[in-house]
């Protein structure tokens, strides 16, 4: 069947509108995965987020199999990647190949969601009590929260939450000023207006404040030092054409022994994407 002009049209505009609303949450998804690594890799994160909402969107478009289907990044995925990422660099890996592990690790968690669709494995999510389910994204959400906390207070990143909380001397005022903006602007959006999405508005809020208060005197443009932005797009240098060159290579000298050790957490992150993805399907 030859899909009409306006059919076309319509499902452009939809695949840009959820491109729109997954781009804030994806950015902050691929930033608070790659900031485990140190603060070079915020910004790749950033990229990552970016480039995720983009393919997000076309290929949920193009291959999504529902009549109306909702897209979005994954909350619970960034618990899981962060656990790796934390615990190979506890055992002395590098931050650069510690980057290219979570690549792998999505990579084969997504060939193991294809197996798992062709297999019809998604049809036992009904057998998964609906408190299991819900306990467990509830206790992902709190984690993710808690570890925003000492970004929102301006404390340096390496503050735990808690140590946070009780050191009104490690706060920075300006971090919690764009904080609370955004976040106040995410929560009354809706009910001002549905024609932009909450999350979209809320984002331009929050770069909004933060250009207010480099009228104010603050350097907005200095990266060096500055706690409040991500960061160079570009960490090390080079285009993005050479960056995926250099993940190619380093990927072709992954021995068997590396992969071994990550299919335990690539299954962990499957299970838990597919579990995450059927709710949200079965409404529909």
């Amino acid at each position: 069947m030859v899909n009409k002009p306006e059919s076309i049209a319509d499902d452009l505009w939809g695949g840009l509108a959820a491109m729109l609303v997954a781009l804030p949450s994806a950015i902050a998804f691929g930033v608070a995965t790659y900031a485990v690594l140190g603060a070079p890799f915020a910004a790749q994160g950033a990229v990552a987020g970016m480039l995720g909402a983009a393919v997000l969107a076309l290929v949920a478009s193009a291959w999504g199999g529902a009549p109306r289907l909702i897209t979005a990044p994954c909350a619970p995925a960034v618990a899981v990647l962060s656990a790796l990422a934390i615990e190979r660099i506890s055992r002395g890996t590098a931050p650069a190949d510690t980057a290219l592990l979570l690549l792998v690790t999505a990579m084969l968690a997504g060939v193991m969601q294809a197996g798992f669709g062709l297999a019809r494995l998604g049809q036992l999510i009904k057998y998964m009590p609906y408190p299991v389910v819900s306990g467990y994204l509830s206790g992902v959400g709190l984690t993710i929260i808690l570890s925003q906390v000492s970004k929102l207070l301006g404390a340096p990143a390496s503050t735990p939450w808690h140590a946070a909380l009780v050191s009104p001397d490690l706060w920075d005022w300006r971090a919690m000023a764009i904080g609370i903006t955004t976040m106040a602007v995410m929560a009354l959006a809706p009910r001002l207006t549905r024609t932009v999405p909450a999350a979209i508005l809320a984002l331009a809020a929050g770069a909004l404040a933060y250009l207010a208060l480099a009228g104010a005197g603050f350097a907005a443009w200095q990266l060096d030092g500055n706690s409040l932005v991500v960061g160079s797009l570009v960490a090390g240098g080079g285009g993005m054409g050479e960056a995926l060159a250099q993940r190619w290579d380093a990927v072709g000298r992954l021995g068997m022994g590396d992969l071994a050790g990550l299919l335990v957490p690539a299954l962990t992150l499957a299970v838990l994407l597919q579990i995450f993805s059927r709710p949200a399907a079965s409404t529909l």
